[in-house]
């Protein structure tokens, strides 16, 4: 690889590695934010539950549209569009002058982001085609960092009395990834991408390790998005509000050496062995976390959860990229799309369990969703 070439290939990565982080910092803010929403707009735990299927919808439609586009469009301009989007969509949900309005906004927010992340991962596998599992791991710690940062933001925003201050620092944040994308040309190693046509649509389908990785990630989503949305409303059960945002800290720190950890693994097992024996750890960190909740006994079991979760998603990506490496647009876009159907389900399950039941035992739904993702691994080391 030429020096213009490691340049470019350096800078890219660091966009949108950068852009990762702060859609992890984006996402985190949205649950700890949950008690300040309430309090603002008056609304029952089922409309919060709301909040997190909305900018679903919004990002699904465009990473599906985007990511069959991948291989026929101009990335980097696409990218501007995500970026810009995003700053003004921040901005807006920050003025939101009712529930309504915030929902229109982080519908159209989650929209703008969507037309980045249907283009990074892509432009990351052809700059890195031989480290995927480890290039995604990578990128996604990159988001673990800004996810962790997220709930002390909030924590730091409603200090100084303000909660509408934190989307102020999320649009600032976005300014240095806008000007470098400004700055770079075009990435021509896009060009691997083969244009995905109609008639390649019976070939991905026909593929028994898509259908598993799609299932394996409509789980995977609804297991991290229940602890993103409801973690720190479940741990004011135990703790004052200022250290529930915390626990949510705790949970998304371990993501960091997690995905680290996986980031190795990914070149020395396989994919779904990987996943197999990670669904059975977590199953196990699970019911000891929920057994034993409250004080330090709650805060170890969160880190463990957090730091075994934290790499099913890569890691079932690249193993998914690496059947059918050539359209690693679409496939970049079934397994957002699949991620996201488990945000949209199990976060508003969650909220109306908690309305009929208590949020201490609508929480154990996700004893029963690991324990699904385990069958569905199983069955896939088998069979795909």
């Amino acid at each position: 690889m030429s020096a213009s070439h490691s340049r470019e290939r350096f800078y890219w990565t660091g966009a949108l590695f950068s852009f990762a982080a702060v859609g992890g910092l984006a996402m985190q803010v949205r649950g700890a934010l949950f008690v300040s929403f309430q309090e603002t707009f008056g609304v029952s735990e089922s409309l919060l539950g709301l909040v997190t299927p909305v900018g679903t919808v919004g990002f699904v439609l465009v990473v599906v549209t985007f990511g069959l586009l991948a291989g026929r469009i101009d990335v980097r301009r696409w990218l501007l569009v995500g970026v810009v989007g995003s700053v003004i969509g921040f901005l807006f949900i920050g003025a939101a002058p009712s529930f309504v309005v915030l929902l229109a906004m982080v519908f159209a927010r989650s929209a703008s982001t969507g037309v980045f992340r249907a283009l990074d991962r892509p432009l990351l596998s052809h700059l890195y085609p031989d480290t995927r599992g480890r290039i995604f791991n990578l990128q996604t710690m990159a988001w673990a960092v800004g996810a962790t940062i997220g709930p002390l933001v909030v924590t730091l925003a409603l200090y100084l009395g303000e909660w509408r201050l934190t989307y102020a620092v999320l649009a600032l944040v976005l300014l240095p990834i806008l000007v470098v994308l400004w700055r770079l040309e075009s990435p021509s190693l896009m060009e691997n991408e083969v244009s995905f046509r109609r008639a390649d649509v019976p070939e991905l389908l026909a593929r028994r390790e898509l259908l598993v990785m799609g299932c394996a990630l409509v789980l995977t989503g609804g297991i991290e998005s229940v602890f993103f949305t409801w973690l720190p409303y479940y741990s004011a059960q135990f703790f004052t509000p200022g250290v529930a945002n915390s626990v949510l800290s705790v949970y998304l720190v371990a993501y960091i050496p997690g995905r680290l950890v996986f980031s190795r693994l990914a070149g020395r097992a396989r994919y779904l062995t990987i996943v197999l024996v990670t669904a059975a750890l977590t199953l196990v960190a699970l019911g000891i976390t929920f057994w034993f909740a409250g004080g330090d006994r709650m805060l170890l079991g969160v880190f463990a959860v957090g730091f075994l979760v934290s790499g099913l998603f890569p890691t079932l990506l690249a193993w998914g990229i690496d059947t059918v490496p050539q359209f690693t647009g679409p496939i970049n876009a079934i397994a957002l799309t699949s991620a996201q159907i488990g945000f949209f389900v199990f976060p508003a399950t969650v909220g109306v369990l908690a309305d009929i039941y208590s949020i201490e035992r609508a929480m154990t739904l996700q004893l029963a969703l690991v324990a699904v993702l385990l069958c569905i691994v199983v069955v896939g080391r088998r069979y795909a």
